[in-house]
């Protein structure tokens, strides 16, 4: 097709819905809440006007709800190549966003120079798949890609996606500037500050389409933002250009992959391990699956090395904690790939090295920790066995540790 027909060709499989319509292109000011400068263009999508699907934000909506916004994504791209987009993108960052799942796809792709690519991670894909979400984040960030977090509007996915993904820019999601103020409100613009601060992530509010909303969006922590009070032009000739800021550099900060393959070993780089037994390391553990519980929506693993020491009575504690937590996953040779509530679990290899360590790691936004301890292979009871441990409240050492777990099953 030519990408500005709006309409691609015929194939042999035939279309659905979203392959057969007819869409327009038209470019969305991003601009900085502080004094409308303009820093960037989004690349929107939209039906025909007078359509159900008329705007980009109905199109949008419709094409995630029946599982189409691939299908969308990829049009979206072959717009982006037009004479039109280019003509922008000579003078703005034109940002054109896709759903992460197409990473696979694109990683042999051109991208023209002129295109920012923008891979898109939902708030679903790390509820539904948070092990290959991560993995195909890092393959992604390791090609140089823009990593998106989009329509964030609940404080557990927040701080769920922020704390794994450390993503370069922040979306939130229209509706959260059309409640009043509330306590899910307050505590997703907290989760916001702290990550900001640590990563200079760029947070870009949308739904701005008044000056009461843009109030809103600056207390939420967003610098810049997209909306009706700076619409969106289908002739590029008419985009305000009067004034233009830089957008901040990207990527922003994120933790550097982890050098070791498993938590003891990232974790005693820094930090000599002491000698402990069973009983009290239990204790230990437990008290930091407490901190996780009254934390809230926090990343929380654990490895146990052989599913007999994940006890029913264990079990059951996991999935009571899980319920007041964003992510949870426990692992260990002999454990079911399967999703029990809101814990993930799945097997390790017997001959992986982390069959020898025992990890609790919680990793949220205002705190960090982690328990590891090795087996010594001593001790004849049970309870009497003895670990070399360590305990870390960094947050880089933290994070490099639950990436090593989740990465092995990508």
């Amino acid at each position: 097709m030519t990408p500005d027909s709006g309409r691609p060709p015929a194939t042999e499989s035939g279309f659905t819905l979203f392959e057969d319509l007819e869409l327009h292109m038209q470019f969305a000011p991003v601009c900085r809440l502080s004094d409308g400068s303009i820093a960037a263009v989004e690349l929107q999508l939209k039906g025909s006007s007078g359509t159900r699907l008329g705007t980009a934000d109905a199109l949008r909506r419709a094409a995630r709800l029946m599982e189409q916004h691939h299908v969308v994504d990829v049009r979206r791209r072959q717009f982006a190549r037009s004479a039109r987009a280019q003509s922008v993108a000579k003078i703005l960052p034109l940002l054109v966003g896709m759903d992460l799942d197409l990473f696979d796809e694109l990683e042999d792709a051109t991208v023209d120079a002129l295109e920012r690519q923008i891979l898109v991670v939902l708030p679903s894909a790390v509820t539904s798949s948070p092990q290959r979400t991560l993995a195909r984040v890092a393959r992604a960030r390791a090609a140089g890609k823009i990593i998106c977090v989009d329509g964030l509007t609940r404080s557990e996915h927040a701080a769920t996606l922020l704390s794994l993904i450390e993503p370069d820019i922040i979306v939130t999601g229209a509706e959260l500037l059309q409640q009043n103020a509330t306590q899910e409100s307050a505590r997703l613009a907290h989760i916001l500050a702290a990550h900001t601060e640590r990563s200079q992530a760029v947070v870009i509010a949308e739904g701005v389409d008044d000056e009461a909303r843009r109030i809103t969006a600056m207390t939420m922590g967003a610098s810049f933002g997209i909306g009706a009070l700076y619409p969106a032009v289908e002739n590029p000739a008419s985009l305000p250009t009067a004034t233009v800021v830089p957008l901040p550099d990207m990527p922003v900060w994120s933790t550097p992959g982890p050098d070791q393959a498993t938590p003891y070993a990232i974790a005693t780089v820094s930090i000599t391990p002491r000698r402990g037994d069973k009983r009290l390391l239990i204790e230990m553990s437990k008290a930091l699956e407490h901190q996780a519980a009254i934390g809230g929506a926090a990343v929380v693993l654990g490895t146990f090395q052989h599913a007999k020491h994940f006890t029913q009575h264990t079990a059951d504690r996991w999935r009571a904690m899980s319920e007041n937590t964003g992510l949870a996953g426990v692992y260990g040779v002999g454990l079911a790939d399967v999703r029990d509530g809101n814990v993930h679990r799945a097997p390790l290899r017997p001959d992986d090295d982390l069959v020898e360590e025992w990890n609790v790691a919680v990793l949220g936004p205002h705190f960090a920790a982690l328990l590891s301890a090795r087996d010594q292979h001593s001790g004849g009871d049970d309870l009497d066995r003895t670990f070399d441990f360590v305990q870390s409240y960094d947050r880089v050492t933290v994070t490099q540790a639950v990436h090593s777990i989740l990465m092995r099953f990508g």
